[in-house]
């Protein structure tokens, strides 16, 4: 009797995992970069490397809704720890608290298990366009209200405002509902991950406050100092990453990078 011809299976498992693998590289030199400028130019007053506007809590949702818990820990994890190190040579334990911690086990790991456990669909129902000029507007959308927000952030620094300097660049992310009002999204679907977005970044703030409390704050002063500006920056930035799962899982699916 002919055996069956392995060769095929092994070689789509192999590509498999090498996407995967590039999947999850890319994820933590964008959040490592990315986090790195955010940890600069907006960074509390408070707590080194805490930051008021983490836009790359978007990239960490994404890492664990689309490359499973695993891949999206270390993804969202060691990002985090790279941005730190990068931005204020933060290696230490209190470091280790506020981002691999935070940021893998909060940020990218809890999402990807609240998805799975509450049947979240991350199209949130919708059905994006397969023409490459219309992934590309999109994508280019996206880039462009990171570059805005970036800019705007480094514009406020040096006006020494406190917290309010972070409202311009937080109502900025506001208007991603508009950037991406072409996606006809699932109330349903969005409702869950908005309250995911809420539950996983007051997990990543109070972990993040903790380590302020192992740094030698007192609770009151971490909650309040770093705690709070933590859980707003998370929360807004993740919202983007819900709707940065809506226009792009669908291909990201067709590419191999997200898991089904």
């Amino acid at each position: 009797m002919k055996q069956p011809d392995i060769q095929p299976q092994y070689r789509q498992s192999l590509e498999k995992t090498s996407i995967a693998f590039h999947a999850t590289v890319f994820f933590i030199v964008s959040i490592a970069a990315i986090g790195a400028i955010m940890m600069t130019l907006t960074s509390s007053p408070t707590a080194k490397g805490a930051s008021f506007l983490w836009i790359p809590a978007a990239l960490q949702l994404m890492a664990g809704v689309w490359l499973g818990p695993k891949r999206g820990l270390i993804a969202g994890g060691l990002g985090a720890y790279l941005a730190g190190i990068l931005a204020y040579g933060g290696w230490g334990l209190v470091d280790i608290i506020m981002n691999p911690i935070a940021g893998g086990l909060a940020n990218s790991l809890l999402p990807a298990i609240m998805f799975r456990f509450l049947r979240v669909d991350p199209t949130f129902g919708t059905h994006s366009s397969s023409d490459p000029k219309d992934i590309l507007r999109a994508a280019g959308r996206m880039v462009s209200l990171l570059c805005a927000i970036l800019i705007l952030a480094f514009a406020m620094q040096p006006l020494n405002i406190g917290l309010w300097g972070y409202v311009p660049p937080l109502a900025l992310l506001l208007l991603t509902p508009l950037i991406f009002r072409g996606l006809h999204i699932r109330g349903r679907d969005f409702i869950l991950g908005f309250i995911i977005c809420v539950c996983v970044s007051a997990v990543s703030a109070f972990i993040g406050s903790y380590g302020q409390v192992v740094g030698g704050q007192t609770w009151q002063a971490a909650l309040l100092g770093t705690g709070m500006g933590w859980f707003l920056g998370d929360t807004v930035s993740s919202v983007l990453g819900l709707y940065m799962l809506a226009a792009f899982t669908e291909r990201a699916r067709e590419a191999g990078i997200a898991v089904s």
